[in-house]
């Protein structure tokens, strides 16, 4: 009997524990629920669903929800798009103490397919910064050209034309004409010709040659009653184009924009010029390839961008053509030295 009732009595503290500890952990679970659901925060963004085209603009919004109130939310900056994407503006809407939202619009560049990364925000609350991401979003891009496989148009022809004399006869004429000329120049005429004095041509400032033709270009497209967006976007890319080939010797003139940027990337160039470059060139091309129908406004804003390259190739390659115009000016003084030197031999 003594060691039944130590036994159920062993038992009976058993169970005690292990209620106990049900109870422990049931309190644990509903707290941290509980915890949970107070402190619940959500961020969503809403993307275009379909693809879409070269220079198309859209809307990416951004909008966080708390269960508690906060102090401040900081959402994304424009540099975090990537260069497939153009900022143009955003506007924050403070929905109520609870939720924040920011609508994004964005200009598609991308040749192919584009993603927008995980996009950082950060929460400011009492002091305390907590540090929350995006999901990752992939826009597709829809191409407006013609399809590879569309067939091609029929060739024309081939016409046979009758062999006529009459250019066999008036080539014999030039060549006995430019006998008797080079005849009577050489034999008939021979005299010693005086030594040339060679003259050194003034030295054409590129700044200068690209102030003149920014002005041209915007007085043509303002005394235009039909505006021509293509040839005025076109006129206007070429001109940075030569600017850039003359003075930093880069093939910019038969190169590709992607090219282009590239080569100024990897040269080093002022990285406003470049900013400058990217966004005419790549207008341009929309302009010349895609659907874009540019309003005035817009063509404005680009003249805009090309006189604000203008202004800080003023103040960055002073330097570089001032090296230009020595090397220009040495060269046809070479030229002199060595004509003089003849003349004297």
């Amino acid at each position: 009997m003594k060691i039944d009732i130590a036994e159920n009595s062993n038992t009976f503290m058993i169970d005690i524990d292990r209620l106990l500890t049900i109870r422990l952990q049931i309190c644990c679970l509903v707290f941290l629920l509980f915890s949970g659901v107070v402190q619940a925060q959500t961020v969503t963004v809403t993307s275009p669903t379909d693809s879409l085209e070269v220079g198309e603009t859209f809307e990416f919004a951004i909008s966080y929800k708390s269960t508690t109130t906060y102090d401040k939310v900081i959402f994304p900056d424009s540099t975090l798009f990537g260069a497939d994407l153009g900022f143009r503006s955003m506007q924050q809407f403070k929905l109520s103490d609870y939720a924040d939202s920011t609508v994004y619009e964005l200009q598609f560049f991308a040749l192919d397919e584009a993603t927008i990364a995980p996009l950082p925000l950060r929460v400011i609350s009492a002091g305390d910064t907590t540090l929350l991401f995006t999901e990752a979003v992939v826009l597709n891009q829809r191409s407006v050209l013609a399809s590879a496989e569309d067939p091609l148009k029929p060739s024309k022809p081939i016409f046979e034309f009758p062999i006529t004399l009459w250019p066999w006869i008036l080539g014999l004429l030039l060549l006995a004409a430019l006998a008797y000329f080079l005849y009577q120049k050489y034999v008939v005429n021979k005299e010693e010709e005086p030594v040339q004095e060679v003259i050194i041509p003034e030295f054409q400032n590129p700044l200068n040659e690209l102030e003149q033709r920014l002005k041209a270009l915007k007085t043509k497209h303002d005394d235009s009653i039909e505006k021509d967006y293509k040839t005025f976007y076109s006129e206007l890319g070429d001109a940075l184009r030569w600017y850039i080939e003359e003075v930093y010797k880069i093939p910019a003139l038969e190169s590709t924009t992607r090219e282009v940027i590239r080569f100024m990337d990897a040269f080093g160039m002022d990285i406003e010029m470049l900013k400058h470059t990217r966004e005419i060139l790549k207008e341009a091309d929309m302009a010349k390839f895609a659907k874009f129908k540019p309003t005035y406004e817009q063509s404005l804003k680009a003249y805009h961008l090309g006189h604000s390259f203008l202004e800080r190739a003023r103040q960055v390659d002073i330097a570089r053509i001032q090296r230009l115009r020595d090397e220009f000016e040495a060269q046809f003084q070479t030229i002199q030295t060595e004509e003089a030197d003849h003349g004297m031999g």
